[in-house]
């Protein structure tokens, strides 16, 4: 497998956990950004004319969007568009999907006239709402300080305050706002799972029409499975 040392990650080796354990009300972390909570085997398959496959303990990025992996006590990353397949023993299967090799999870596989059809769920970090919890931080903090300096306090008193009132927790270890992006695979090409995206792939007309009522009437949407499988149902495999 083509891959580079990610030496940022290295301090962390000694203790890098590797079991089969399920994920449990797992959110990723500031400081742990991974779709698992621990590293696992899995089976990874490379190579676009000569596959071959790997047994490695690894692990998806939910920031990169790539996939990570240990080999002789060093924490690697593959470089995008190595990887083909990635098959975790509790069943989850994760390929790359877009012009960014992002990895998603195969949420449904079906036979559409002879050809693999599916559907894909990348699961990665809402950027907007990170960035808008860090903005609250900041004026919360700020808030805190004009108002201790206002006041006259000392140092130990505003720092003690600040502390309560951020909870004394480091943003790193908060769990990530999390997002999903869908994607459809049909007759060998994979799309993302957008209204229009759909539409130029719902060829007749009035298929068109019965799927722009669908989505109103059942109240669909974007970023849920629930949804998403609904339209795939309604308008792929009937």
């Amino acid at each position: 497998m083509i891959k580079k040392i990610l030496i940022a990650m290295l301090a962390f080796l000694p203790a890098l956990p590797i079991c089969s354990q399920d994920n449990t009300d797992w959110e990723p972390l500031g400081n742990w950004p991974f779709i698992n909570r621990q590293f696992r085997t899995a089976t990874v398959y490379t190579g676009l004319f000569n596959r071959t496959k790997t047994v490695v303990p690894c692990n998806i990025h939910v920031g990169k969007q790539s996939l990570w992996y240990s080999q002789n006590d060093t924490l690697m990353e593959a470089i995008p568009g190595t990887v083909l397949r990635v098959e975790f023993p509790n069943g989850d299967i994760y390929m790359p999907v877009g012009s960014q090799h992002m990895f998603g999870r195969i949420v449904r596989e079906d036979t559409l006239q002879g050809q693999i059809a599916r559907v894909i769920c990348v699961r990665s970090v809402d950027q907007k709402a990170l960035d808008q919890r860090g903005v609250d931080i900041l004026n919360n903090t700020q808030n805190i300080l004009q108002g201790a300096s206002a006041l006259g306090v000392g140092f130990g008193s505003w720092a003690s305050a600040l502390s309560d009132a951020n909870g004394a927790v480091n943003e790193e270890e908060l769990p990530l706002p999390m997002t999903n992006q869908f994607y459809f695979q049909v007759r060998g090409e994979i799309f993302p799972a957008t209204n229009k995206q759909i539409l130029a792939h719902i060829s007749d007309a009035k298929r068109k029409k019965e799927y722009r009522a669908f989505t109103r009437s059942a109240e669909i949407i974007s970023t849920n499975e629930t949804s998403m499988l609904k339209v795939w149902k309604e308008f792929f495999l009937k």
